[in-house]
């Protein structure tokens, strides 16, 4: 991932990776667009940990429930890391505003999401709920989990498995009981 701290080495010099300040500026236009970049970048991956999780289930022989919840659990595992954590949930929205936040959540998180939804349904799951709303409803929820997860270290595994519950018992509720999947 490409953080500042591995780009820049002082003002107006070039940076470790031999990248200037100015040309930063030519490329992302400025330390928003810069900013942007990123917080996608962080999305982006935090996305693809999470289809890998969902695909080694299936690899596995599992069903796509189970392999669902595998990827909800690698989404709230990344939220032990309380300064990535900050970045998406505090320091994004804010930075970027709702429009450009929103865009980077339809082209990664919410777009995963709703791919997820997607596949689950196919299997019989969640039949009978609009999947774009579902998808939000659910991303809500996780992001609502991550955000309740505290930022100390003592704590922190407990919270994770008290919060994995709550979420896995209201998914639970919304799942077509009759589905094999």
């Amino acid at each position: 991932m490409l953080l500042a701290g591995d780009v820049f080495a002082g003002p107006g010099r070039g940076g470790r990776r031999g990248v200037t300040v100015g040309a930063l500026y030519h490329h992302y236009g400025d330390k928003k667009g810069l900013f942007a970049a990123v917080v996608e970048q962080v999305d982006a991956q935090l996305v693809q940990a999470a289809m890998a999780a969902s695909q080694g289930v299936i690899a596995k022989g599992g069903g796509a429930w189970d392999a669902f919840l595998a990827s909800i659990d690698t989404v709230l595992q990344a939220g032990t890391n309380a300064p990535m954590r900050r970045l998406m949930l505090v320091d994004a929205p804010a930075v970027l505003g709702a429009q450009v936040w929103g865009d980077i959540r339809q082209r990664q998180g919410l777009g995963a999401m709703r791919g997820s939804i997607a596949a689950i349904q196919a299997n019989g799951i969640f039949q009978g709920h609009d999947a774009e709303r579902l998808a939000r409803i659910v991303l809500g929820a996780l992001y609502g989990g991550m955000d309740s997860l505290p930022n100390d270290e003592a704590g922190v595994q407990d919270a994770l498995a008290d919060t994995r519950q709550c979420l896995v018992v209201m998914l639970e509720g919304l799942r077509n009981k009759d589905a094999l999947a």
